[in-house]
């Protein structure tokens, strides 16, 4: 266990740091342990709990996972495939423990029709336009 979470942590110092992302060791141990990560790490979930622990919001942690993950230039729309945004959305709502399932699913039905417009896409101009219901619920 002890030795997994030490390749996590050099994973991490390699690849997240390079990004110009910079977590204090403390918290990533807060992430390794509330993601419940030990063997098979689902590295997009753990992206996505190392963005929220970066960003003081939900919008704003999506926000930056959809300027990581996208392969649109830089400074550009930072749009990702709507169904990795729903994942991974879903994943941090539910973790965050006090947004409801009619938030979530709010949330989902409204960026459904921007999907389907832009060719299964989304981006932080779809889930921060103001007819968006809030992602935090609030």
């Amino acid at each position: 266990h002890q030795r997994q979470w030490q390749w996590i942590k050099q994973w991490y110092q390699r690849r997240v740091r390079g990004a110009q992302l910079s977590l204090p060791s403390e918290r990533l141990d807060e992430i390794l342990t509330l993601g419940n990560f030990v063997a098979n790490v689902p590295w997009l979930n753990f992206l996505a709990l190392a963005c929220t622990s970066l960003e003081s919001n939900l919008t704003e942690a999506v926000t930056l996972l959809c300027k990581i993950l996208t392969k649109d230039p830089e400074g550009g729309a930072a749009r990702i495939a709507y169904d990795l945004f729903k994942r991974l959305y879903t994943y941090l709502a539910e973790v965050d423990g006090n947004i409801t399932e009619e938030q979530i699913e709010s949330v989902i039905s409204y960026l459904d029709g921007d999907a389907a417009k832009a060719e299964g896409m989304i981006g932080p101009a779809n889930f921060t336009h103001s007819f968006c219901p809030k992602l935090s619920g609030q």
